[in-house]
Formats: structure tokens, sequence, C-alpha cells
């Protein structure tokens, strides 16, 4: 049992947003977007009890005729186990998946599922308070009376012959939404308890507060699912049993005369004010119960001993996310039918790079063994934990401004079919379902937290690109990543997947006019040189034909505001329009600081130390890359 899609209305700053979850879903996006108010929207769904809602978690722009906040979850993979917990009412012997919501209106709360049921009872469920649901019965009962319907007797009896009657009738039911006050606990069967385990580690988690041994506490259920205390507890009953009867062997042996003696002293001396009344004194047992062993988490540290809190953030933050792991591969280990989800707000936080990378690979394993039942969702701002070959699994938060009205939050997602579908034509199908992480997606980490990307050939045109933009810092001000495939026939993938993403792209790319001419200098035949050039002219053609433009065998300049063709090389044009880089860049390798040929530290250094700046077709470039 896995979540599947979840929706959420008028949650803080989510207005209607529908959302697709994986095995692992990360949420991207610039502070203040809305990624994170997913995790604590799931939160409340399944753990409300213990953050309540109030008017300052409504979406600022609810209209006054829908104040309601809603969180629907849809649950996929449901395993026979699951099927059986949740019964047949709420799934069918045949059932993969399975709905709930949770509601907020007016400081009220409600759970409803969706569920087979027999349409008209819903009228009475719905009714408010006994007679008018006793009324809605005799409207039912009237209505239906060649069916044997359940009659009045009190609410919560006439709740359960609905129930009843709908389990011996199943051929007259249908789906319906159904509101259920108490059902994550209806009549004692728990729906979702057990079933469905959601821990969220939010970004201001104190971990020392989670690192005790108690009810709900991270610690605690470790302890409660890896320790079996069964055992001591029962031990420790018979243990206070001793102690009582030992405790009263001593209070007879010892203070019985001495009370009785005393109680007849104080009976005399009663008795000379009013007669027939004697006083009696008694121990009174000392109440001892059986108490659950607690355990205590502390941390040697070296030769010291120190508590949880006493620890860096770092650390204190590594081992809640340790002992979350523990816990999922404890969960799998003893056998629990329950799936765990394991939200994370900010993994990286406190994090060092490589256990930043550490932890990502490890909450992926978790993920994807099949052996275990754990998702995982992330917030972040790491390309740590974005993979670029799983970008189906990026979920991109922006606000857009709504002229006159309040922000809404879009959620974008790129999945395979959608990339394969914008490829038609373009690439093949499998190319795109091979997630080539190597060839073309190699680069697109940062790429994913961008406002705007520009998409280049190679690294050295993605050094020179920022270099170039890099005295000013013009680049990073804007939110612009520049990103480098593995050469031109490699660019429609990223650049289709930036697409559906709504990250706003623009390709640069070689035209390679002087393609025939270079081979001419290397001694090549005019067969070889020729094919090369058809074979250029086609890859130029294809690229225009996917933006929808005409077609053309050497595109020169700024075809559209989303894709440049560079005449031949971007090498060819420094020549041109920025001798003075190519000066720099012989300068730095005679000093040492640079390396000769094409580096791409070196290409960097010297677009950034440059002292002038490019010129003619260049210029004109390169001002539309900072202006776009």
């Amino acid at each position: 049992m896995r979540i599947a899609s979840v929706h959420v209305q008028n949650f803080r700053s989510l207005r209607d947003n529908e959302i697709e979850f994986d095995d692992v879903t990360t949420f991207v996006g610039p502070n203040g977007s809305g990624k994170s108010t997913v995790l604590h929207a799931l939160d409340w769904f399944f753990n409300g009890e213990r953050s309540q809602l109030d008017e300052s978690d409504l979406y600022s722009g609810a209209t006054d005729d829908n104040r309601k906040i809603q969180v629907r979850v849809t649950f996929r993979d449901l395993s026979e186990s699951d099927r059986h917990a949740l019964g047949p009412k709420y799934a069918r012997t045949d059932a993969t998946e399975f709905t709930a919501w949770r509601s907020w209106e007016a400081g009220q709360e409600k759970i409803t599922g969706k569920a087979l049921a027999f349409l008209p009872f819903e009228q009475i469920r719905m009714a408010e308070g006994a007679a008018a649901k006793r009324a809605a019965l005799a409207k039912v009962r009237e209505e239906y009376s060649h069916l044997e319907l359940p009659t009045w007797s009190t609410v919560t009896g006439t709740d359960a012959a609905m129930n009843s009657w709908e389990e011996q009738n199943p051929t007259l039911l249908e789906e319906a939404t159904i509101s259920d006050s108490h059902f994550f606990g209806f009549y004692g069967q728990g729906k979702l308890s057990g079933l469905f385990d959601y821990v969220f580690v939010s970004a201001d988690l104190r971990a020392a507060e989670q690192a005790v041994d108690g009810k709900g506490t991270i610690v605690g259920r470790i302890l409660e699912k890896a320790v079996d205390r069964s055992a001591a507890l029962r031990e420790i009953t018979d243990l206070v049993s001793v102690f009582s009867a030992a405790q009263e062997e001593i209070n007879d042996r010892i203070l019985a005369d001495q009370l009785r003696d005393l109680a007849g002293e104080l009976t005399t001396e009663i008795e000379a004010f009013a007669l027939g009344r004697r006083v009696e004194l008694s121990t009174l047992p000392i109440e001892v119960r059986p108490q659950t062993p607690r355990i205590d988490v502390s941390i040697m540290d070296s030769s010291v001993e120190t508590s949880v809190s006493r620890q860096g953030h770092g650390f204190q933050r590594t081992l809640m996310v340790a002992a979350l792991k523990l816990l999922a591969g404890r969960g799998a280990a003893v056998g629990s039918p329950g799936t765990m989800c394991l939200a994370i707000e900010e993994p990286e936080l406190y994090q060092h790079p490589t256990q930043a990378l550490a932890l990502a690979s490890v909450l992926r394993s978790l993920a994807e063994d099949p052996s275990g039942a754990v998702q995982v969702a992330y917030a972040t701002h790491s390309p740590y934990f974005v993979e670029p070959r799983y970008f189906d699994q990026i979920r991109r938060v922006t606000r857009r401004p709504v002229p006159g009205g309040f922000p809404r939050v879009r959620i974008s997602r790129a999945s395979i079919d959608s990339v394969c579908a914008k490829l038609a034509g373009f690439e093949s199908e499998s190319a795109v379902r091979s997630r080539l992480e190597q060839i073309c997606l190699k680069h697109l980490s940062e790429a994913f937290f961008a406002d705007g990307v520009i998409l280049v050939e190679g690294d050295g045109d993605k050094a020179i690109l920022e270099g170039a933009a890099g005295a000013s810092n013009e680049l990073a001000v804007a939110g612009v990543a520049v990103a480098a495939a593995d050469g031109k026939t490699a660019m429609l993938i990223p650049h289709a997947i930036l697409s559906e993403l709504q990250i706003n792209t623009m390709l640069i790319f070689d035209n390679d006019s002087g393609v025939g001419q270079r081979m001419r200098d290397r001694g090549k035949g005019e067969t070889d040189i020729g094919l090369a050039e058809i074979t250029n002219a086609g890859q130029n053609q294809r690229i225009l034909r996917y933006f929808g433009l005409p077609e053309q065998e050497q595109p020169v300049g700024i075809l559209s505001p989303n894709l440049v063709a560079l005449d031949d090389r971007l090498e060819s044009m420094l020549q041109r329009d920025w001798p003075d880089w190519e000066k720099k860049r012989a300068q730095l390798v005679k000093e040492g600081r640079g390396i000769d040929g094409k580096n791409v530290a070196t290409y960097s250094l010297a677009a950034r130390e440059c002292e002038s700046s490019p010129t003619g077709e260049l210029a004109r470039i390169l001002g539309a890359v900072v202006g776009g």
C-alpha cells in the first residue's frame, strides 16, 4: 500500500493542487513556493490529532462559499492484508486502490472514505441529530418498501444495522464518498492505523525530543518494534505481587501489635466522652504498579557519555534519519503489513556533501527494495538529493502571481510518457525510457532548481558563458543556470524534460558550418567530408523542426527567444568577436594558471578575467542570454 496521489485544497499556499507520488518523490522550487506545504498537508492528514488546524491554515484567497480545507489521498498497490484490514466496505476483493479524505471547516474536522454503500443510506448518515436521522430512515423505508431495510433503534444501533444490511446486500451497493467520524478506528478495526505510517521530519525537528523512549517518538517507535519488553513486564508484575505479599507480612509482624494496643488506648479515652464506638488502626498498602522498563538514549563521544541534546545539530539530524532507516527496516523484518512513508524537509540540513550523498543513496535503496515497504518524499534545495535519471520523480513547485488576485502554486512534472510524446519523431522512445544519465542528463541536477536554463552542447561552452557572465554575476542573480549536454545530438532529451517541468530553457547550439574545412585540414577525403556535412545539416534541421521553425541547413543567430545557432562553433566566434579572450587564455597557460588545449577551467577563468567585453554577434547573443 503506497501513496499514489494527493489532492490538496485551501491548505496554506495550496489552492487546488493534484500531486502524483512515486517510490521516491522529490519536491524542488524556490523558497516560499509551497514545496514543504505538501508534506505538512500529509502530516495533518495522517497525524491531524497532533497538529490541529485553525483559520491561519486556510488559503488566503479562499472565497466565502469555499472555506474548507481538504486533503485527499489515494493509495495504490493494495495487498490482500490491506484489503482484509479495510474490509469489503472500503476495498473489494479485487481492489488495487483506496481513497480517503480529511476535511476542516469552521473548526470542525471530518474524515471520509471512498467505499461501497447503499446510496439512500447516505442521506440518513449525513442527517444531524437522532430525530432527523429517524425521519430520513422512515422516508427511505417508504421509498424502498420492497426491500427489507433496517428499522429505527438508536443512532448507534441504526448505523450498525445499516452497515450490516450493506454487507448482506453487496449487489445493491455503489461506489460513494461516505462520512465516517471514526474512520481511523471504526468499530475498533483501525482502517488506516497499522496499514500506513507517515513519519515527517520537519526542518525544525527537535532531535533531542525524538530521541527519548516515549509514545510516538521516533526512538520510541523503534524500541516498540525492536525490543520485546513483554517478558520483562511479566516478571516485574510477579515481582510486584511478591513485594506486596512481603510488605503485608512485615506490617503484620512489626506494626500489627503496636497498632492494636494504640487503638485500644484511644478507644478507652473516647469511651469517657462517647460510648459504643471504638477505634481501629491498620496499615495501608503502598500501591506499586508494574511499569514497562524505560530506555535511555545517550551518546559515547570518545570516552565521554553525553545526552543527544549535547551533540551538534548535524549529528542529531543524522541520528534521526538513521533511526528512521532502522525503523523502516525493523518494520519489514518483523513482517509488518504496513507501509511507511519517510517525508523529510530539507534532508541536506546540517549535512556535509559526502553525508548528504550517502543519505540520498541509502534512502533510495530503502524505497526501491522490493522486500521492504517504504516510500520516501523530500522537499529539498540540494542537487545531492536529485538524480537526473529519475527526472520523472521530480515535482517542481512554483508560485505564479495572479493579476488582482492571490498567487497560485503550480506543481509541474515531467513524466516519461509526456517526454516521449514531446520527442515523438525526434528521439526513440527507448532512448528516453533507458534513462540516459551519462549521455545527456548528467548536468541537469542544478538546472532543476533554476528559474531559467541555458542549454549548451558541452562543458567548454558552459564554462565560457558562465565566465563571461561571472564578473557581474548576472546569471546567478537572475536565477539562470547553464547546463551542458553531451553534444548536439543529445540536446533534445534534456530540453524536453526541462520544458515539461515548466523551466524556461534557451538552447544554444553550434551550426558547425566549418566542419568540412576542418576535416580537409586533417587530410580527410571528400566522400567522408560530404557525408559529415550532410549529417550535420540534418542535425541542424532536426533541431529547428523540433522548435517548429522553418528548416535551414546552416542557421545563424537568434532564431527565436529560446533558440540560438552559433556561426560554426563558439571557439570560432571567440576568435572573431572576442580576440582578447584568446590572449588571456594564452597568458594563463604561460603563467601556469591554466592548461593548454580545450580545458574547461582555463576557458572559464579566461572569460572571467578578460578585461574587454565581447563584440559583434557574440555580444548580441550574450545579451539575449542574460536578458532572457
